[in-house]
């Protein structure tokens, strides 16, 4: 049987004036795995909302055509119908916690059905077993880290024993060992349910699937096994999807293997040489951090030190709770005072700031949060950059138009800055480093939730302020982004700096606190 049906079917939002997604046919076997790939705003979203039900149920729209969902059409179905056989996790576990405990959070939904009490305990039960979140019953939701949160929100859907699990994206906002700990999940149930996964992390999720689709400006361009991905690897790349380095070294040397270190022994075999990064380390030291961070409960959670050099991109990495963020905040001077006793010792472009207010170290650095949008505060993209230099005391007006047409702005400069897309909102926030004359950005977790268009996008903007003499600190999980583009690697582990050094160095015993090696490391390492 058929678990997934889609004949002659599209889909458009109202408002817009073409399909966000046209599918003229599709058929997902009962008990198979199939991996879902496209750049942001490609359709992917649109699609699995296709299938669960909330389009057209809770999302209004224009449809026309065919979805079936073991054997039933989910158009006519009642929503609590599709639910019993279709469950989603999404990318943000966040959202879909509404309870205290993870005790009430995994019964919620048995409870919901009218199920005796006994047999929502047995759910509970096993369910928590299975995600590993049993032992831990009686914590707080609002406790948990990414990967607990992630884990719980799986138990709570398996719990409604659907037929079919889809998954939008799920680890984007989690740690590689919350990660880790939900693909191990999958892997194990791969041939129990249906599983739709929406994912960016393809060498990952690749050995526990059947098929590859590529959806591309709301189609379907690909709809291939996984061993087929590699002579395909080119197309999928092409489309603003990530590809593994090695994937594209096999395709051009004729090998179907995923395994990059059988691509690696045919590379060296054939006296292949794998291109090299180049890197550049400033010799000038702009940014000397020592931190030390304690509770007023007397627990240290912070206690560290940075130096950073100019031109220089230096990632800073680590475990969920290491102290990567607290860091930051605290070089910056927005950790609260009141919250805890800060010992520091921080110097900025030769003046010592220790102790110095938000503003006074403004203008050396900038500190901008995983969600930039908050930094924006004008109604028009013109007037933010003018804020930024007015809130500087910076008196230039040629250099206002020299930011618009240097960061492809100057179309756009009466526009509301919260309409323009992601990478147009970034490169609005860039254009304001610029004009503050701050020469030091402190970024945290650029990369959280982008896909590979945006993260190679944030990439050369980067190398770009770089090259001008800008210095960067990046807090990321993304051991490959790291890889490509950081000059130098720090990785903390409970609050201490525990590895410092060129990337090839570091990611050598990176491993032993959390950070995976990335795949461009090990094509390249001995």
């Amino acid at each position: 049987m058929n678990a997934v049906e889609l004949r002659n079917f599209s889909f458009t939002y109202f408002g817009s004036d073409k399909p966000s997604i046209e599918v003229e046919n599709l058929e997902i076997e009962e008990g198979e795995s199939v991996l879902i790939v496209g750049k942001s705003g490609s359709g992917k979203s649109t699609l699995v909302n296709c299938i669960n039900g909330v389009i057209p149920h809770m999302i209004a729209g224009d449809e026309k055509g065919e979805v079936r969902v073991f054997g039933k059409d989910v158009k006519t179905s009642k929503m609590h119908e599709i639910s019993t056989l279709v469950g989603t996790v999404l990318q943000d576990p966040e959202t879909q916690l509404i309870n205290y405990t993870i005790e009430e959070e995994i019964a919620f939904g048995p409870r919901n059905l009218n199920l005796p009490k006994d047999e929502v305990r047995r759910r509970v039960a096993e369910y928590s077993k299975i995600t590993g979140v049993y032992h831990m019953l009686d914590r707080e939701t609002y406790t948990l880290s990414g990967g607990e949160m992630q884990r719980t929100v799986l138990a709570s859907v398996l719990a409604m024993e659907p037929r079919m699990l889809i998954l939008d994206e799920p680890t984007s906002n989690i740690d590689p060992q919350g990660t880790e700990e939900v693909f191990s999940l999958l892997r194990e149930m791969k041939g129990e349910k249906t599983l739709i996964i929406v994912e960016h992390k393809v060498e990952r999720v690749l050995p526990f699937v059947d098929r590859v689709l590529l959806i591309d400006n709301g189609k379907i361009t690909l709809d291939i096994t996984k061993e087929n991905i590699i002579k395909n690897s080119d197309i999928i790349q092409a489309a603003g999807v990530e590809v593994p380095e090695h994937f594209s070294y096999a395709r051009k040397i004729g090998l179907n293997t995923t395994d990059i270190f059988e691509v690696k022994k045919v590379l060296r075999e054939r006296g292949i040489q794998v291109d090299g990064i180049q890197r550049r380390r400033g010799e000038k030291e702009v940014l000397s951090a020592q931190v030390k961070v304690v509770t007023k409960g007397g627990r240290e959670i912070l206690d560290t030190e940075l130096k950073l050099m100019e031109g220089e991109i230096h990632a800073v990495m680590g475990r969920n709770g290491s102290g990567k963020s607290t860091l930051l905040k605290s070089i910056s001077g927005l950790l609260e005072r009141r919250d805890f006793f800060i010992t520091e010792k921080i110097t900025a472009l030769g003046e010592d700031i220790s102790g110095k207010p938000i503003w006074y170290r403004g203008k050396y650095m900038l500190y901008l949060p995983q969600s930039f949008d908050l930094m924006l505060v004008s109604n028009k993209v013109i007037d933010e950059v003018k804020y930024s230099m007015k809130h500087r005391g910076v008196k230039n007006t040629q250099l206002v138009d020299e930011l618009m047409k240097k960061f492809s702005l100057y179309d756009v400069r009466d526009k509301d800055p919260l309409i323009l897309s992601m990478g147009q909102r970034r490169r609005v926030v860039m254009a304001s480093v610029m004009a503050s004359g701050a020469r030091i950005l402190l970024m945290d977790e650029p990369t959280s939730g982008q896909d590979y268009y945006h993260r190679e996008m944030l990439g050369r903007e980067l190398i770009e302020l770089k090259q001008k003499g800008y210095s960067i600190v990046v807090v990321t999980h993304d051991s490959n982004f790291a890889f490509k583009y950081a000059d130098a690697v720090s990785i903390l582990n409970g609050g201490k700096k525990v590895l410092e050094g060129p990337p090839e160095e570091v990611f050598y015993t990176s491993e032993d606190y959390g950070v995976p090696q990335p795949s461009s490391f090990l094509l390249r390492c001995r």
